[in-house]
């Protein structure tokens, strides 16, 4: 364990949390546009309120002087950043449920594979974070995150290909569809972001 006082094990607590809200979200965004499935998709919406109590109650904590000041500094790093992951969730859902047309099966089918690998690596993202607590080898954890994310690059540069061959309806059509995959597509990047501040974390707690 990497913390002392009661304050901090409250703030590591806080910290579990919020990863695990966004697993939850991260679970709520596939069914809902596996099934097109509204309620899923608004629970997403819900559980990113839900995260940002938790990154005020993070900051709080924090501010009360928990933990040394560079372990500090990256802690809260961290949960603006695991917060930021829940936002751009939620753009995603609202993006996805305001689509003004459906999108290809074969689009949808790309969309979906992202939506499992994010699925993944918010778990990923938890080991990794347990690991960091029990001062456990963080290697095989963040090398998931990072293999993980690669292959939705790959999955992004692919469906980017597929969809400038299609024919758009309209420019303000392709500009709702286009902001929805970069949204969606940058989930990956945020959780690999939030990988490496666990390391740095790692570091500073030597």
């Amino acid at each position: 364990m990497f913390f002392g006082s009661r304050r901090e094990e409250e703030v590591i607590r806080l910290v579990k949390e919020h990863l695990n809200t966004v697993l939850q979200a991260c679970e709520r965004f596939k069914v809902g546009i596996e099934n097109d499935d509204a309620e899923s998709l608004k629970k997403v919406c819900e559980l990113e309120k839900i995260g940002d109590a938790l990154r005020r109650d993070i900051a709080s904590k924090l501010y009360e002087g928990a933990f040394i000041p560079a372990v500090r500094v990256n802690l809260y790093r961290f949960s603006e950043v695991v917060d930021e992951i829940l936002d751009t969730l939620e753009d995603c859902a609202i993006e996805y449920m305001n689509l003004p047309v459906k999108l290809d099966e074969d689009v949808k089918s790309y969309c979906i594979t992202i939506a499992e690998v994010n699925l993944k690596m918010s778990m990923d993202l938890i080991l990794a974070f347990e690991s960091l607590e029990k001062k456990a080898d963080l290697k095989d954890a963040t090398l998931k995150i990072r293999t993980r994310e690669e292959i939705i690059d790959k999955v992004k540069h692919d469906l980017c290909r597929f969809l400038m061959q299609k024919d758009v309806e309209g420019f303000w059509v392709g500009k709702i569809v286009s902001d929805f995959i970069v949204s969606l597509g940058s989930v990956s990047d945020l959780i690999e972001d939030a990988g490496d501040i666990i390391q740095i974390l790692n570091v500073s707690m030597r």
